[in-house]
């Protein structure tokens, strides 16, 4: 009996340390597979942003073969062949991160939320998704609608690396009840997405030469000129949301870069009109700028609400 009695109790004792174990072991793989997600969306970015170049400098097809160009991993170069092997080559990367952060995120499937192991399995789905479309937008020779797709699904691909990466921040995001600013953030990033697909399908048909040469494809140039106005609302909500709420910390923060990111997107979109897409660097920041706003929208989302939870919990809390 002593024995029995001794074994409890040390089992008694060892409990906590086990727990608190748990805890740190949970916590290092969550850290590891942020820093992951992290360098994953910031690979996406640039790919979207290489992506944009090849396309402006009408570089789409200087590998007129795949996976390999011209039959080489490594072909011979110029500055059109550079830029279509490069994008290739980063895509190759994202990919295979892609593959590792599962594999990760499988492997510690019990010290990680199920969300997250779901998420790292869209994310895989959509990378799949996005190497077929970008085989298929050369071997179709750039068909509109597959080059659009490929650039929708990028967007998609990116913001949810960014719904993983901000669910993983374990500390509430601001000071204060967020009220409504949830819904509005969700509204504006479904809004801004809906309007970078629709300046997809402009920039695959060339549609602004197009209609100010010679009036072809000017319905969808201007459904792209419509949709500037409940991109430019819905933003501007978020913003005045978020001030009159009285919010502070990281919430704050992102919500004046979400407006700063509006006015540069705003002032890029009638530069590059009024250039009649004459200068690349123009247009490509104009695609780069439009995914950085809808990636602070992603990210506000997703604290906004986990903010929320955070609220009602406390809520509860005090009501018993």
């Amino acid at each position: 009996m002593e024995n029995s009695g001794l074994k409890l109790s040390t089992t008694r004792l060892a409990s906590p340390t086990n727990s608190s174990a748990e805890e740190r072991h949970s916590e290092q793989a969550r850290h590891r597979i942020k820093r992951l997600v992290l360098g994953l969306a910031a690979m996406t970015f640039a790919l979207m942003v290489v992506g944009g170049l090849t396309r402006v400098m009408g570089a789409g097809l200087s590998c007129p073969d795949w996976p390999l160009c011209y039959g080489a991993l490594v072909p011979h170069m110029d500055q059109y062949i550079f830029l279509e092997w490069f994008h290739r080559v980063i895509a190759t990367g994202v990919g295979l991160g892609t593959v590792v952060l599962c594999a990760l995120c499988w492997w510690s499937r019990r010290e990680l939320p199920q969300w997250l192991v779901g998420l790292a399995g869209v994310a895989l789905v959509l990378v799949l998704v996005q190497g077929a479309l970008g085989a298929l937008t050369v071997t179709e020779y750039l068909r509109f609608d597959i080059v659009t797709a490929h650039l929708g699904t990028a967007m998609l691909f990116f913001a949810t690396l960014l719904v993983m990466a901000a669910a993983l921040t374990a500390s509430p995001a601001a000071l204060g009840p967020v009220g409504m600013l949830p819904w509005v953030a969700l509204a504006a990033t479904l809004i801004c997405y809906t309007q970078i697909v629709l300046g997809g399908l402009v920039a695959s048909q060339w549609a602004v030469h197009q209609c100010l040469e010679g009036s072809l494809l000017c319905d969808v140039m201007n459904n792209h000129l419509i949709g500037v106005g409940p991109t430019v609302a819905a933003v501007l909500l978020v913003v005045w949301t978020a001030w009159r709420r009285g919010l502070s910390g990281i919430l704050k923060r992102i919500s004046w870069l979400t407006g700063g990111f509006l006015v540069i997107q705003v002032a890029l979109g009638v530069a590059t009109f009024v250039l009649k897409l004459s200068v690349p660097l123009v247009t490509v920041a104009h695609l780069a700028v439009g995914a950085a706003l809808l990636g602070t929208l992603v990210v506000l989302t997703v604290l906004s609400w986990r903010d929320r939870q955070f609220d009602r919990a406390a809520h509860l809390q005090q009501g018993n």
